[in-house]
């Protein structure tokens, strides 16, 4: 993402030793307050997205993981599965140098989060492990939450339950293309788990998202939490390209040729209010 104009080879320690000597002090704060600045107003736009919808409407993720963040123990370790996870994660969970967040970053292997969860648990037996699954990786290796009830692990998993390989479907859609073959036909993973043994949650209005994550939480044993998320829910990312905003484009008139108005007409609903200000 950043050209490379000169490459480095060394620890930080003995590079920081050669750097030192030749950087002078500075009392001049313009650039880092112009940094703060610019953090201030993204910081509050990503929050303003944070926000409650009326019982009966999908659960906004961004609520969702708002709230998790200020539910979760101080020390929490928190996995996540590769897609859309990934982006609430690092958008809306605060880490205060006690909490650790583990993922499949260069990887980028689906269906990472539960089985980073279980090891963790394993490595901390007297730390929180809350796992943040996507319905797909969920249920990509949905048969280990047996492996939970086996050991008793007490890991909390959230599943987002969207019905959809949302950011698998936002890539089409940005490359100009009619999301296809990424929709699922989900159960109630909460109820899921019951018929395995584990305690199960179903969280299906904003309302109740607060008392549901604390009654996870509290469980002295597994967990397994179907969270109903928004499935029009769009991650805008920090800079639209040129290239993504034409790819969309064309996606949204080949949607309407295609008779999916309906569909455009609740994107819209979901999004407009959040995002009207990027374009």
């Amino acid at each position: 993402r950043v050209p490379l104009t000169q490459g480095i080879i060394g620890t930080v320690k003995d590079t920081l030793k050669e750097l030192l000597p030749l950087v002078g002090q500075r009392g001049d704060t313009e650039f880092i307050d112009t940094v703060r600045k610019a953090y201030a107003k993204f910081r509050g736009d990503l929050d303003s997205y944070a926000v409650a919808e009326p019982d009966g409407v999908a659960i906004h993720p961004q609520y969702f993981v708002n709230r998790l963040n200020k539910l979760a123990a101080e020390d929490a370790i928190f996995t996540f599965d590769v897609g859309t996870p990934v982006i609430w994660t690092a958008r809306h969970l605060k880490t205060n140098g006690k909490r650790r967040i583990l993922g499949s970053y260069n990887h980028g292997s689906m269906a990472n989060a539960m089985m980073h969860a279980i090891g963790a648990q394993n490595a901390c037996p007297n730390r929180q492990v809350i796992s943040l699954s996507g319905d797909g990786g969920f249920t990509m290796m949905m048969g280990e939450m047996l492996t939970l009830k086996q050991l008793n692990l007490p890991v909390k998993i959230f599943v987002f339950n969207n019905e959809e390989l949302s950011f698998i479907a936002m890539e089409m859609k940005a490359s100009g293309y009619l999301d296809y073959a990424t929709d699922f036909v989900n159960p109630d993973f909460g109820k899921l788990a019951e018929a395995a043994g584990i305690k199960g949650v179903s969280i299906q209005n904003s309302s109740e998202v607060d008392e549901k994550i604390m009654e996870a939480l509290n469980h002295n044993g597994p967990v397994i939490v179907n969270v109903r998320v928004d499935k029009q829910e769009l991650a805008m990312p920090p800079k639209i390209a040129y290239q993504q905003a034409k790819g969309f484009s064309k996606y949204l008139i080949n949607a309407i040729l295609d008779g999916r108005g309906t569909e455009l007409k609740e994107m819209a609903k979901t999004n407009w209010m959040k995002y009207k200000s990027l374009y």
